[in-house]
């Protein structure tokens, strides 16, 4: 494990390093060392290194890191490999809840206190996806409903967002149109360091949370009737889980979009890489190699047709989709040689 985690910091330098030298404008690796050994100097480089390529980093490392502590804890909970926010209909209920307020309410901002204007976008994103989860969190509630069934309605659900939202489009003129259907492609060039800060925290308290809560994960994936038989609440931890996968997911998809895939893909590769890895190591694994993932997508997406930035969304999509046909397939497989 020493090898993997000193392979995965050393790519996350590496990517690091890259993402602040090319773009637009390359810099020089003496510019950039200078720039960065002396922040409060001013240079030719510092607005574009602080300003904007910068936070673009750290905003697709904390997404990834989101996104991939997601999809690794509602694989884990409803013990299905196909779980992730896509799956249960929470990045599609972040997007019908933008696009209703490009549409409807017309993106106007509103003040509040320590956080500043916050767009009326985020703002329903962030509810559209809250009311994904509360629907997914309610059907939790039916002690009868097994992890199976919980992810088809979340398939169900993910339909049903994407019809509203189709339906939304349809009576959007051309600018409002053009702008819900950019912002479900997902972009981080918009992040700010106060959204950083609030996914940052966001994160932090999952993360203890899921990290304290590990050998309850471990006994579920066992078995359930074990968990169960030393006193595992397993329907009061499948509630909790899937609420912090729910506020992982709306927090990281309010601010910076739909990104899709990130966290189907890192837990995958973990489990690949690492078969029989306990909890404690899965969550924290998954999360920094889906920091890592959205990175090397961004800096991709600002590369390959460079001057143009494609939406880093369609990037992970075409790693993401190939990966959902294999596990589907290896599945399909597996439940026919038992």
């Amino acid at each position: 494990m020493f090898k993997f985690w000193f392979l995965l910091i050393f790519l996350f330098f590496l990517v690091l390093v890259f993402s602040l030298k090319v773009g637009y404008t390359d810099i020089g690796f003496l510019e950039l060392f200078n720039t960065l050994s002396k922040p409060n100097v001013e240079s030719n480089f510092s607005h574009i290194i602080y300003e904007l390529r910068l936070p673009r980093m750290i905003a697709a490392f904390v997404v990834g890191i989101s996104l991939s502590l997601s999809g690794v804890i509602l694989q884990s909970i409803l013990k299905n490999p196909l779980a992730s926010p896509f799956t249960l209909g929470l990045s599609q209920g972040a997007a019908f809840g933008a696009s209703f307020s490009i549409i409807i309410l017309s993106s106007t901002t509103i003040t509040i206190t320590y956080l500043g204007e916050l767009n009326l976008i985020v703002i329903g994103a962030f509810f559209g996806s809250i009311l994904a989860a509360s629907i997914i969190i309610g059907l939790s509630f039916i002690k009868e409903i097994t992890p199976e069934s919980l992810i088809l309605s979340g398939v169900a659900l993910a339909s049903l967002f994407g019809a509203l939202t189709m339906l939304l489009q349809y009576f959007a003129n051309d600018n409002e149109l053009a702008s819900a259907v950019f912002w479900t492609f997902g972009d981080l060039s918009k992040g700010t360091y106060t959204e950083i800060i609030i996914l940052a925290i966001v994160i932090l308290i999952s993360l203890i949370f899921v990290m304290y809560k590990a050998w309850d994960f471990n006994a579920i994936i066992w078995d359930e009737n074990y968990s169960k038989s030393l006193g595992i609440k397993t329907w009061t931890l499948r509630v909790y889980a899937i609420f912090i996968a729910s506020l992982l997911t709306s927090v990281a998809t309010a601010f910076y979009g739909v990104i899709g895939f990130v966290g189907l893909v890192a837990p995958h590769v973990i489990k690949i890489i690492y078969p029989h890895a306990k909890h404690h190591f899965l969550f924290l694994s998954s999360s920094f190699l889906g920091g890592v993932f959205l990175m090397c997508s961004d800096l991709l997406a600002r590369q390959i047709l460079s001057p143009i930035n494609l939406p880093v969304g369609i990037l992970t999509a075409f790693v993401g989709v190939p990966l959902f046909l294999y596990i589907i397939i290896r599945k399909s497989l597996n439940d026919r040689t038992r």
